[in-house]
């Protein structure tokens, strides 16, 4: 019933390192577009479409459908098709959509071109299996990180038929909103997740397939309350222990070898303030 994805650029591995996956910021340039996509965001390994690991995002929106009940698989975008004669509902995952991250604005307004990620993230919506599905009724819902760029983007979400975007922490509302696009009910054009629905710990299930690079989460929120950023609305939440391991196992029972902790400040581990806990940091 459900399928999810995400473009291109996000469905790699990024040759082992994250850090090269910045090589997608860039917009087309002197070099040829096949060759940059190898150097900078080849393909990730597939088993009949189903990727070998995908962004931890999409993994987290994957492992609460599950949790709920839905009918869902994760596919790589280049073998949607394959899998698009049954769904209903297909989630989006997106990091930087129109290019408006620093590093993608300022390489764009260099060389004055939309930057690879903000290409591929267009080209998918436009894939031919999606605009065919839209026509007997399947529901585009996005998320992610990068959500909160349609609001100064609001007549892509007409143009391109998304008919949900949703921004934030999302475990607590995605199976509401699914559910009802599923019945056919109406969906808000763009749900922002309020504070009171952020997930607590026992709320945030564990991963079910590896992440790319064996990216895990340590902890959500920010304790500093800078008022440009969005994140520090959000309450603090430190991972225990036993939380990060067992997600550091689904990658190893994955093949994943390697492991990149991820927090809005990982030095910040365990402590309730900017002063680091040295004793949970270095546990």
């Amino acid at each position: 019933e459900v399928l999810l994805t995400c473009d291109r650029t996000l469905m790699s591995n990024y040759h082992g390192n994250e850090f090269i996956g910045f090589g997608t910021c860039a917009p087309p340039n002197f070099i040829p577009e096949w060759f940059y996509g190898f150097l900078f965001f080849p393909p990730i390994k597939t088993s009949k479409g189903f990727p070998s690991a995908a962004p931890y995002g999409l993994r987290k929106a994957e492992a609460q459908l599950l949790k709920e009940g839905f009918n869902v698989v994760t596919v790589s975008p280049d073998h949607i098709g394959e899998y698009m004669s049954e769904a209903k509902i297909i989630g989006i995952h997106t990091m930087d959509p129109f290019g408006l991250g620093p590093a993608s604005s300022t390489l764009a307004a260099i060389l004055k071109k939309e930057p690879y990620l903000a290409k591929h993230f267009r080209g998918l919506l436009v894939n031919p299996a999606i605009k065919e599905a839209k026509k007997r009724g399947l529901k585009i819902i996005v998320g992610g990180p990068g959500a909160w760029q349609f609001r100064y983007r609001p007549q892509f979400i007409e143009k391109s038929g998304i008919d949900c975007v949703v921004e934030g922490e999302a475990e607590n509302v995605i199976g509401k909103i699914f559910k009802a696009a599923l019945k056919g009910e109406d969906i808000p054009k763009h749900y922002e997740v309020s504070i009171r629905e952020a997930p607590s710990l026992k709320d945030i299930p564990d991963i079910v397939q590896p992440s790319i690079n064996g990216l895990v989460e340590v902890g959500r929120g920010c304790c500093r309350g800078c008022e440009f950023c969005n994140v520090t609305l959000r309450p603090l939440r430190w991972y225990p222990y036993a939380k990060i391991l067992r997600e550091m196992n689904v990658n190893i029972a994955g093949g994943i070898r390697g492991c990149c902790l991820h927090a809005e400040d990982v030095m910040l581990y365990g402590s309730k303030n900017t002063s680091p806990d040295d004793e949970k940091l270095t546990r």
